[in-house]
């Protein structure tokens, strides 16, 4: 199954680039999401390959959702761009992702920045690894020998939806401020490119707070194999993949300061 993940986003890559340079046009769906020609086409390939290889799997995407109307529980999930925005206003951080779901639990993942050509990607108990452009995968592994607090850690966020700054989504307004002015430094990154850099030790913690199972799902793995701690908002460590939200970091006792800070 990895190597149909990784066969694929390859196959797609230099498509989404192209988009990339000429994306200017898009729609708002029902959830003030964003969707591009791109979104669409990006997802159609890649379920066209993915059903070529394995016709019985079910998938669920995000465009397009599950065809099937029985609960999904295994099968392929696919986010043909996750960061749609980035992708729309320039920003080379958006990605592709891919992940295989067993009774309930992603099991592989693999995370394409096809405008940085990287792939970061894991199975399970086999680590996480990162591929440069052509050259040999490396593992991928968080530098938790320290402990880090809150204090002198630097935590991103993908945005200030769902916060104290602005309240209007989701069901719960999380004090992102008390974050901001307890940790060491914030910046803001957005989706899924956060959790990675916390997988490469380039910063301690990323916080998302809304979060759905195709965002989410090629995380998982990836972000276990490496070693980094991940949960819920609400400081829950299973059943992530419709969870809603995802703090990961590179200690379970920074994540615990999260969760408090967060959780007012």
């Amino acid at each position: 199954m990895l190597d149909i993940a990784l066969e694929v986003v390859k196959k797609i890559r230099p498509y989404t680039v192209k988009a990339f340079y000429n994306a200017k046009f898009f729609e708002t769906k029902s959830d003030k999401s964003l969707v591009t020609l791109t979104d669409l086409f990006v997802e159609k390939e890649i379920r066209q390959f993915l059903v070529s290889k394995n016709p019985s799997l079910a998938i669920l995407g995000e465009e397009f959702g599950l065809e099937s109307h029985e609960d999904f529980t295994t099968g392929w999930v696919i986010d043909p761009i996750d960061g749609t925005r980035t992708f729309l206003y320039g920003v080379p951080l958006f990605s592709t992702l891919i992940s295989y779901v067993e009774n309930g639990e992603p099991i592989i993942g693999v995370i394409s920045f096809p405008a940085l050509n990287q792939i970061i990607y894991a199975s399970k108990n086999d680590g996480c690894w990162i591929q440069r452009d052509n050259e040999k995968p490396v593992r991928v592994w968080v530098e938790s020998v320290h402990k880090t607090t809150l204090v002198n850690a630097v935590v991103s966020a993908s945005g200030i939806h769902s916060t104290t700054f602005d309240s209007r989504e989701g069901k719960k307004a999380y004090d992102l401020s008390k974050v901001v002015n307890t940790a060491r430094d914030t910046v803001f990154i957005n989706d899924c490119y956060q959790h990675i850099m916390v997988a490469m030790s380039r910063i301690d913690a990323a916080i998302d707070t809304l979060m759905k199972p195709w965002d989410i799902a090629a995380l998982i793995p990836c972000m276990r194999e490496a070693g980094v701690a991940c949960a819920t908002i609400g400081g829950v460590d299973t059943n992530l993949l419709y969870a809603g939200s995802l703090i990961t970091a590179s200690s379970q006792s920074l994540l615990d300061e999260l969760v408090v800070h967060l959780n007012g």
